[in-house]
């Protein structure tokens, strides 16, 4: 079903049996000669149509206010933004607004470090969330780190959030190397869409997953043990299976009542998803769409196990909107050039420098480039010392990725799920330059039928699109940001944190 009429935001809900108005997802194949990608057929269309929700007015944000100060004060303001923009009146949680430090929150919170082996229960009344995670990509350590900051702002110091990965810390050789593989197969596109597809089904995975719990199981079951979660969120697909089995032969335990812990995956995918991520023993799988709702329900979950909200994303998101000049003045940038930045994720990955070098050789000297090369230093040092023709602006990894995009007029960036939701917030503009086969080929489609964004794999090609964005007279900027702020969803984290802390015994 499509509507005309763009909604001010895609309602959070649980799925019942049916639909409500207001967040539909339509899916059909792709076809347009005009467009690269189409030389991929197995992208699909995963158009979010939005249209108005019976009975109800757009909602407006509350007006933008100066940051203050002090912890609690600061927090407090925040959690009342929250509040306001709920469907329904929440009463203030217990804690609310003694999480962090307001530079922790602006700036998405501290960086999780490794944190080894699982810790040891804490005895001070907390309740201890053990979130499972594993270093394939920055995405699900970042999905992570929003739980875990959400927890924090809305909680303060109520909940221990304990972000493990349980292969590299509780797991021998050579399975402890795992996460490493991931990188080594996505440089070779066909190698991984292979290792994807082959994994896929049931029997196949089920059997590896049987083999991989004889291995594991011991260590698995000491983390558990020795952590004694009161809940267990999941944010990796690898991270189900396992996991499971090693809670069922856990329940004879008496020490340890595996049974009644709760076991919820929270889905960091947009369109596409792998089998692995959904398994029918789970109490909650929080998903982003109902696209991806629709692929847990065939692999056997039921409606009362999803809930929709969108993807967990840093709180440092949800930050009222603040004037654009102020925002590039404190950053350092041109206060009326026009302004792309060019996103390589955490780990830097792209053709980072192509781009930026087609970039400088096309647009005009008054406009402005930002960098992002995350944690590749040695690139970073590469583009800063270089002499370009107009102003460049090289960041390594930045932890206030929400101001830099709400800085900028439009990014360029893979088709990472996590990097387009954080855009969508910002009502900023996507140009994607490539994507991850199997899981993120519908992310493209996703930004494409939605008209918040192009795509192209050539640096030359990039520039021009840009170039074309930011001439004179052009309304299409505009019109994109537009549609893109209708699909950002600024509260999916705490929508996401609130259920996981009722679900806590």
């Amino acid at each position: 079903h499509r509507h005309s009429a763009a909604a001010a935001a895609m309602e959070a809900t649980t799925l019942g049996p049916s639909c409500a108005r207001g967040s539909v997802v339509g899916c059909s194949t792709w076809r347009n000669p005009s467009r690269a990608s189409d030389a991929h057929p197995s992208i699909h269309s995963c158009a979010a149509v939005l249209g108005p929700i019976q009975g109800r007015q757009p909602r407006a944000r509350k007006p933008s206010s100066p940051f203050v100060s002090g912890g609690k004060k600061w927090l407090a303001s925040l959690s009342t933004v929250v509040l306001a923009n709920n469907e329904t009146i929440f009463e203030p949680a217990q804690g609310l607004g003694e999480g962090g430090s307001p530079a922790e929150i602006l700036n998405d919170g501290p960086v999780l470090k490794d944190n080894g082996a699982p810790n040891v229960a804490s005895t001070d009344g907390q309740k201890r969330v053990m979130c499972l995670m594993s270093d394939t990509g920055g995405g699900h350590r970042a999905s992570a780190q929003a739980l875990k900051d959400g927890f924090e702002v809305l909680y303060g110091d109520k909940y221990d959030i304990n972000v493990v990965d349980l292969w590299s810390t509780s797991s021998p050789w050579p399975l402890c190397n795992m996460p490493k593989s991931y990188f080594f197969l996505v440089k070779y596109p066909s190698l991984w869409r292979m290792s994807f597809r082959m994994s896929e089904p049931v029997l196949f995975h089920e059997a590896i997953f049987t083999g991989y719990t004889a291995i594991v199981g011991r260590r698995f079951a000491q983390a558990f043990q020795e952590y004694k979660p009161h809940l267990i969120v999941s944010v990796h697909p690898l991270m189900q299976h396992v996991p499971l089995k090693v809670l069922a032969r856990m329940k004879a335990q008496p020490s340890f009542c595996a049974p009644e812990v709760p076991f919820t995956t929270v889905v960091t995918d947009l369109t596409r998803c792998h089998r692995t991520w959904f398994h029918k023993q789970v109490d909650k799988c929080f998903v982003a769409t109902q696209l991806v709702a629709a692929q847990a329900m065939e692999c056997g979950l039921t409606a009362k196990q999803l809930s929709c909200h969108g993807l967990p994303i840093r709180p440092a998101f949800n930050l009222p909107p603040r004037p654009k000049a102020d925002v590039r003045r404190q950053l350092g940038l041109k206060v009326t050039a026009a302004t792309v930045m060019v996103i390589g994720g955490g780990d830097g990955m792209g053709k980072l420098e192509a781009i930026a070098e087609a970039l400088s050789r096309t647009l005009p000297t008054s406009a402005q480039i930002v960098v992002i090369c995350g944690r590749n230093e040695k690139l970073a040092r590469s583009l800063a010392s270089k002499s370009w023709p107009l102003k460049v602006v090289v960041k390594g990894f930045v932890s206030n990725m929400n101001e830099f995009m709400s800085a900028c007029d439009c990014i360029i960036t893979k088709a990472g799920p996590g990097t387009i939701a954080e855009a969508l917030i910002c009502g900023t503009p996507i140009l994607l330059n490539g994507y991850i086969p199997c899981q993120e080929e519908g992310n493209v489609s996703f930004v494409l039928e939605n008209g918040v964004g192009a795509y192209d794999e050539d640096p030359a090609q990039m520039a021009q699109i840009v170039a074309k964005w930011f001439s004179p007279g052009s309304k299409e900027l505009e019109a994109m940001a537009v549609k893109a702020k209708l699909l950002g969803r600024p509260e999916a984290t705490f929508n996401i944190v609130r259920e996981l802390a009722g679900m806590a015994p």
